[in-house]
């Protein structure tokens, strides 16, 4: 699949969507994290609040990716980009909490939705952890 041509060409019916539509995926998720690990009798604090900060995060990543389009006035696909990005492992949550939960995902579905996650969180796209910890050790 060419991502860059998806991306470049993808477009929210209003900016609006960019937002709603990523926080709501963030909500559901979160709920059916709750939900699964309150069958599974396995509710914990710190795992709500690493959840909890992650899904803060991406908001934030949104809210940053909308303050630099409108301050350098970037085109709006910039934000597009980012939310469809969280919409996406949004996405992949959700569905790996319902598949808990015991709801049946088509194999043919469930293989190609693992393909694509494969294909777009290759670390060798974006190892910023591994470049961080090789700039400190060039430095000694």
């Amino acid at each position: 699949m060419d991502w860059k041509y998806f991306v470049e060409n993808f477009q929210f019916v209003s900016i609006w969507w960019a937002f709603i539509l990523p926080l709501s995926l963030e909500a559901i998720d979160f709920l059916t994290g709750y939900v699964n690990a309150c069958i599974r009798h396995e509710r914990s604090s710190a795992k709500m609040r690493e959840g909890g900060g992650r899904k803060f995060g991406e908001a934030m990543c949104l809210l940053v990716a909308q303050l630099f389009t409108w301050a350098m006035h970037l085109p709006v696909f910039f934000v597009y980009g980012v939310s469809l990005w969280i919409c996406f492992m949004e996405f992949i949550s959700i569905l790996e909490n319902v598949k808990l939960l015991g709801v049946a995902i088509p194999g043919k579905f469930e293989k190609k939705v693992n393909d694509m996650k494969d294909e777009l969180f290759d670390d060798s796209v974006l190892d910023i952890e591994h470049s961080a910890s090789e700039d400190s050790e060039d430095e000694e």
